[in-house]
């Protein structure tokens, strides 16, 4: 048995259906137009006919009143409406049958004796013989008048019922013609909707069984599913298709458990070399924290400080406290997070530790557009990036430079920009670091601390990726961003381990 295709039966089904039903319409429309016709026809002849017998009646009535009255016009008008009746007679006579043309041609001789006959009335009425001398023709053209009148009305009877037979044998075909096309449509329509049941039972055979095995092989039976002929070429592909699957399926399952199996010890490795990890990121931290001794530092800080209070060394006590300040916060804060303000505190410190050694030649602006008290980050987080754009940005410049900090509420993340116009850095160096490929040149000289550790802290926190971003052009300005979500303190609370 020949395979046809979804598409193609389709097609096949719609031209069934519809050239018929087209043809059905086609003649129903002939026969509509055609009775409409013969009715029109019947209509404008009576209608002819009527105008006829009515200018012939309007003849009369102006004949009869110029020879009362002697007008004109009258006269004008009697000639007008013969000449009417005339051309209508003619026009009737190219659009009728044998019988019809006898009683025009009648009616056509009648008009033309009543024509001559008026008009010798109107002469001698003219000549003013006198009443008398044309009595007779007067009432002569009368009695012709009253024939054409006649004459007039069997036309008029004739064409209808010449019509009505016409008529009557038209709408008995036209019946038959109907009860033909209804019997032939009932026909086309039942073998339709015995093809459509056919067609739809193919289909429904081939799917059912797709979903049946479907429904198996969402529950883990991979079962081969042999399928039923349809002869529908789209659905015995599908089937095909779909015991390919089947095995691709199986196969592919069978693999990735494989993979599974693999991942898990990949992912025990993974964690013990985490771990090992960490270990090695607190120990560089402990090892940090060990390389100065807090509490002899202080004290020897505090010691300096007191004395210079006592020798009124009002700058000198500034600038040793805030160096204490900075040591202090940065042995504190490095485990641990901060509120953003802690870290303002302690940028306003260094940036007075540099204005103290650089007088005029360096400038700082700090812009804060919003509730830092709110938003926490983990300690020395702002200050390494401000040492880091003064040292590898400003310092090198004979001529200074500024710093500029802006830190605004952007949709709810806290949006904090560094920007120079130092050196600038290099576009190998830049990509580098935007690619988180860090060397070991930019680091700040106060903690240590570079801007790999500042990204990876924040990193770490937030896990989150593209937090940190650096814009610059060498030799006029270099731009470091941070967009530090803002979250509820008991998501901020943590330490960090870094």
């Amino acid at each position: 048995m020949k395979i046809r295709s979804l598409n193609s039966k389709f097609i096949l089904f719609v031209i069934c259906l519809i050239i018929p039903i087209g043809i059905c319409n086609i003649i129903s429309l002939g026969m509509s137009k055609k009775i409409e016709d013969g009715y029109v026809n019947m209509l404008n002849n009576m209608l002819m006919t009527n105008e006829i017998k009515q200018n012939i009646d309007n003849s009369l009535d102006n004949f009869n009143q110029y020879i009362l009255s002697g007008t004109e016009k009258s006269k004008e008008d009697y000639g007008n409406e013969i000449s009417l009746a005339k051309r209508k007679i003619d026009i009737l006579k190219n659009n009728s049958d044998n019988s019809t043309q006898y009683i025009l041609r009648d009616l056509n001789n009648t008009l033309q004796t009543y024509e001559e006959s008026s008009k010798e009335t109107i002469l001698a009425y003219e000549n003013k013989e006198g009443y008398i001398f044309y009595y007779d023709d007067f009432m002569a053209t009368k009695d012709i008048a009253s024939y054409c009148d006649i004459y007039a009305s069997t036309l008029m009877q004739n064409y209808l019922e010449a019509d009505s037979i016409a008529y009557t044998e038209l709408n008995r075909n036209s019946k038959i013609i109907y009860i033909s096309l209804t019997m032939y449509l009932i026909l086309i329509l039942s073998m339709c909707v015995i093809y459509a049941m056919s067609f739809i039972r193919n289909i429904s055979k081939g799917l059912k069984g797709i979903v049946e095995t479907s429904n198996k092989v969402s529950k883990g039976q991979f079962e081969y599913y042999e399928g039923n002929k349809t002869n529908i070429y789209e659905l015995d592909v599908l089937t095909k298709t779909f015991n390919t699957m089947i095995k691709d399926i199986k196969n592919l399952v069978g693999s990735i458990n494989e993979k599974l199996i693999l991942e898990k010890k990949l992912k025990e490795e993974e964690m013990k070399n985490l771990k090992y990890e960490n270990a090695l990121k607190e120990f560089d931290l402990k090892v940090l924290q060990s390389q100065i001794n807090p509490h002899f530092l202080f004290n020897t800080l505090n010691c300096i400080n007191a004395t210079a209070i006592m020798e009124n060394a009002t700058t000198t006590s500034k600038l040793i406290k805030s160096v204490s300040n900075i040591l202090r916060y940065s042995l504190r804060s490095m485990n641990r997070n901060a509120f953003l303000e802690e870290e303002i505190n302690i940028v306003k410190d260094y940036i007075y530790i540099q204005e103290c050694r650089f007088d005029d030649r360096i400038k700082f602006n700090l812009s804060v557009n919003m509730d830092i008290k709110k938003v926490k980050v983990p300690g020395m987080t702002i200050q390494p990036l401000v040492e880091n754009a003064f040292i590898h940005g400003i310092e090198s410049k004979e001529d200074g430079g500024y710093i500029d900090i802006s830190i605004n509420n952007e949709d709810g993340i806290c949006s904090v920009i560094i920007e120079d116009n130092g050196v600038g850095i290099s576009k190998e160096i830049l990509d580098k670091i935007n690619n988180y490929n860090y060397d070991t040149q930019h680091i700040g000289h106060t903690t240590g601390l570079g801007i790999n550790i500042v990204e990876k802290r924040l990193r770490y926190l937030y896990d989150k990726k593209d937090m940190f971003k650096i814009e610059s052009e060498e030799g006029k300005w270099t731009k470091v961003y941070l967009k530090i979500p803002i979250m509820e303190e008991s998501n901020n609370d943590e330490n960090i381990t870094c």
